[in-house]
């Protein structure tokens, strides 16, 4: 017991400089709204300049603290200023990508100024040990946990009690509405920027003694700061206290207890990633901000223009280009092949991952283990690795099924971290300093030795990036692409439309991690030897920033942006300029590549080229006749009416925590019947139709389809079975056209699209139901324009004609009159009863406007608080006393003048 408590106590000194570093985060965000993944890498700074001040320059110990934390926090205030201001309005994983590349630019600087060697660092703590009954601990270890427990009760109670901690939690919340009440967004940013790096500078003084001050290291103790800043939610200083010390505490005792490499490192905080996943969710939830995400190409291939391309960058490989220039071309398109992962993984399907580089690494140890232990050839190993991977890669998707944008950056760089410290700087297995023989590399009996003959090998790996290249580009053109798009866009819409979201994000990892596969193998064995001590999360950080730099949305900004890695065509061209240049410059142009474009064009340089050539274009054509777009309506055919099917809901009850949001409520819809679902604000009707179509889980009642159960499916089954929904919130794909939109309700949801357009797209061409749906709400003549550029009553319509595409048997419209003219409405009605009465639909309806539902339905069915207090005729509703008091605040029989019912249908 007396060991496990001395290690306990040993761990509290990484603990506090784990809580410090998560608290002025937590704080940052607070401020800012921004997840600062580069805190690691202010410690850093203040910590170096503390060394240069105090031990380099000699200075006293007190004017050099003051000094190293005042320039930090100065530069903390610069960045929010001149950064995230900026990105203040920009979409979450643009202001994150914002702080890698500020990362990746502080580590290099550092490295540039100070050097890449550890340094020794005198504490400025007193470092004699203290007996508390016979256990031993650093007095300065105490002294780090008292600072760090003293900030946290202090941040708990200036947040709690004083009026600066409620507008800052107000300006959290609601910046437009607590700059109303006076209170400045950006002075709260600017001050909580300025603290945060005033303290984590404080954190990295007293760390660096505890081991020494690296460029390399000390950035990557983001990791477990940010899981424990995750597991409070970015708001709780107490639960982010306990985590971090927690962290520290679990590092210390698992260094002692558990002896297999890297699990000290690792384990501590994979359980509380462990814990990030499980109380993550399959679908966003009602009210999820999706983030607009860098543009994409449109994977179009002109074979006239490639295949001569390929032909002649063949031809200079093996002919002319000199020896040094052909590696630094092998390195290129090798690292061409990890950003085009991140093509896949980012640009398509949305979904932030930092553990690119790993899984290469991965990759690499496979094959070289088959050519070294069992003897394989290269070829046989490349193709076995790859296949090897997949498990791999689908093993790493599954914190993205419950997670995104923030929350899966820091998990996969957790996963990354855990690579690192159990298998890459593990001698056993990755083969030390010494490496893992590559043997003689040969492709299906044609020699291509990198030694040997470097140009075969050089055009090996230009041949297989070209072939990736083409399996992306058939990729993005075809259905799976269009899938992918539509999850990056809105996953609660691409699941109401019977997209998997699981299944497309378990491809998008799957394909992403082949190519990186692909990429890590031949990196690695371009030399003789594979070494993997290099492997280190900085280089996964490195794939993100490179393919942001290049374009991460086009298939050529993964070459643009490989060439900032080191060895690369960028370092060939800056050896031949400079005499024997750090490769830290490299990092340094690309961590400020990512800042300046995070900023001012998030589409990377292929995007910015793609613009500069369209221009050009443009001005050749200008007198040119506009060539005739390809007609992809389909035939104009009167859709047949649908199977009669009845929707039948029984004792449904929905909570939230301990609110009952729908109690007890039983309805049913009828084939070819218009059922009005009507109530106050909170009545709970969005609620219901969330329960139905499976977004949001019921705690009792059943759901059923023509008799068949449907409430134990996920939302994209039941929206496959008949089952079709618009949202209040509309959740279009607010970056496509209307016809892609519609395009998406046109899916069969077929797993087997994933494979076959692999190789055959398939060219998408409208259903005759939903061509028939744009007429039916005049979207036809809109169907080229992108959404965000249409009126919000198009926008609304083009909601209720993209569920309409699916060709459902139920549909439920939640406030689809919501924001549209007198005309608009009197036009929808008209849509409305034309899909019960000639298409067969059974309809579904909430509305608060009492003339749509009264002229529109067949039957009315009224909640109020939750549960269900009325149903008949629209007449009957009318003159309901029970429904008039509950939805007009008065009994009609007291009014002293009976209102004139609204007409009904049957009326006009």
């Amino acid at each position: 017991m007396t060991t496990f408590i001395q290690f306990a106590l040993l761990g509290l000194g990484a603990g506090a400089a784990y809580t410090l570093l998560a608290q002025g985060l937590v704080l940052a965000y607070r401020g800012s709204g921004v997840l600062n993944f580069a805190q690691g890498a202010f410690a850093l700074i203040g910590g170096f300049l503390f060394f240069e001040l105090r031990q380099n320059q000699g200075l006293p110990l007190v004017p050099a603290l003051l000094l190293a934390v005042a320039a930090t926090a100065v530069l903390g205030g610069l960045v929010y200023d001149l950064i995230m201001r900026p990105l203040a309005k920009a979409a979450v994983i643009a202001r994150v990508i914002a702080t890698l590349g500020l990362m990746i630019l502080i580590q290099n600087a550092a490295v540039l100024i100070w050097g890449a060697n550890p340094q020794s660092v005198h504490s400025l703590l007193p470092t004699s040990t203290l007996s508390l009954g016979g256990v031993y601990v650093g007095i300065d270890r105490l002294i780090m946990f008292a600072i760090a427990a003293v900030l946290t009760a202090v941040l708990w109670a200036v947040n709690r009690f004083t009026t600066v901690g409620l507008a800052l939690r107000a300006a959290s919340d609601n910046p437009v509405a607590a700059a109303s009440l006076g209170w400045s967004p950006t002075t709260f940013g600017r001050l909580t920027w300025l603290l945060s790096s005033a303290v984590a500078a404080v954190a990295g003084i007293l760390i660096a003694p505890l081991s020494s001050l690296s460029a390399a290291d000390m950035p990557i103790l983001v990791v477990p700061v940010l899981a424990a800043a995750l597991f409070g939610a970015l708001k709780s200083f107490p639960i982010t206290f306990l985590a971090s010390v927690l962290i520290g505490v679990g590092q210390s005792l698992a260094g002692y207890y558990v002896h297999a490499q890297g699990v000290a490192e690792s384990l501590p905080f994979l359980l509380i990633i462990a814990v990030l996943v499980l109380r993550g969710r399959g679908l966003p939830g009602r009210g999820h901000v999706n983030d607009m995400l860098p543009e994409v190409g449109s994977g179009r291939v002109r074979p006239l223009l490639v295949i001569p391309l390929v032909v002649i960058a063949a031809f200079l490989i093996l002919r002319v280009f000199p020896i040094d220039l052909v590696d630094a071309l092998t390195v290129t398109m090798a690292w061409a092949l990890l950003l085009l992962s991140m093509t896949v993984l980012l640009g398509y399907a949305g979904q932030l991952s930092l553990a690119q580089f790993a899984v290469g690494g991965l990759a690499a140890l496979l094959a070289g283990k088959l050519v070294n232990d069992a003897g394989l050839p290269f070829s046989a190993a490349l193709i076995l690795s790859v296949v090897l991977i997949v498990p791999v890669a689908l093993l790493i998707s599954l914190p993205a099924l419950r997670t995104r944008g923030m929350d899966l950056a820091v998990i996969s760089l957790g996963v990354c971290v855990a690579v690192t410290a159990l298998v890459f700087t593990n001698g056993d297995l990755a083969g030390g300093a010494a490496g893992i023989p590559t043997g003689d590399r040969s492709f299906f009996g044609i020699d291509i030795d990198p030694l040997m003959d470097p140009s075969k090998y050089a055009l090996f790996v230009f041949l297989v990036f070209v072939v990736c290249a083409l399996v992306v580009a058939n990729v993005r053109r075809g259905t799976a692409g269009r899938r992918l798009l539509a999850i990056r866009t809105n996953e609660r819409a691409a699941a109401s439309l019977g997209i998997s979201v699981f299944a497309g994000k378990g491809f998008a990892f799957t394909l992403a991690s082949v190519v990186a596969a692909l990429g890590g193998v031949t990196l690695a064995f371009k030399d003789s030897a594979l070494i993997f001590e290099n492997y280190q999360p900085m280089s996964s950080l490195l794939v993100v920033a490179f393919a942001i730099v290049g374009g991460v949305g086009y298939l050529s900004g993964s070459i643009l942006g490989a060439t900032l890695a080191t060895g690369s065509i960028g370092s060939w061209i800056l050896m031949s300029i400079f005499d024997n240049p750090d490769p830290a410059w490299l990092g340094l142009v690309g961590g400020l590549g990512v800042v300046l474009l995070a900023v001012q064009n998030p589409n990377g340089l292929a995007g910015e080229n793609l613009k500069l050539l369209h221009a050009i274009a443009r001005r050749i054509r200008k007198s040119a006749p506009k060539p005739e777009s390809a007609d992809t309506l389909g035939r104009r055919v009167k859709p047949k009416p649908c199977p009669p099917t009845t929707l039948e809901v029984k004792g449904l009850t929905v909570r939230y925590g301990g609110v009952t949001a729908v109690s007890n409520v039983s309805l049913t819809v009828r084939p070819g019947e218009v059922l009005g679902l009507i109530g106050p604000n909170g009545a709970g009707k969005t609620s219901f139709i969330d329960a139905v179509t499976g977004f949001t889980a019921p705690a009792a009642g059943e759901i059923r389809l023509n008799g068949e159960r449907m409430d134990r499916r996920p939302a994209h089954l039941r929206a496959r079975a008949g089952i079709a929904r618009s949202f209040q919130s509309l959740e279009l794909f607010e970056t496509s056209s209307v016809q892609e939109n519609i395009f998406a309700a046109c899916d069969d949801g077929s797993l087997r699209t994933y494979l076959t357009d692999l190789f055959h797209p398939r060219t998408p061409v409208l259903t005759p139901e939903a061509a028939a749906a744009l007429d039916e709400l005049d979207l036809t003549r809109h169907r080229d324009e992108l959404v965000g550029s249409l009126s919000y009553g198009k926008r609304r319509l083009l909601a209720i004609a993209r569920a309409v595409a699916q060709n459902p048997k139920v549909l439920l419209l939640d406030e689809p009159a919501a924001g549209l003219s007198g005309q608009e409405v009197e036009e929808l009605r008209v849509v409305v009863r034309r899909l019960a009465d000639e298409w067969g639909f059974a309809i579904l309806v909430v509305e608060h406007d009492m003339s749509f539902v009264m002229q529109t339905c067949d039957h009315v069915t009224v909640l109020n608080f939750g549960e269900q207090i009325g149903y008949g005729t629209p007449e009957e509703i009318q003159a309901d006393p029970a429904v008039v008091e509950a939805y007009l605040g008065q009994v009609a029989e007291t009014a002293e003048e009976e209102p004139e019912p609204v007409p009904s249908k049957e009326s006009r």
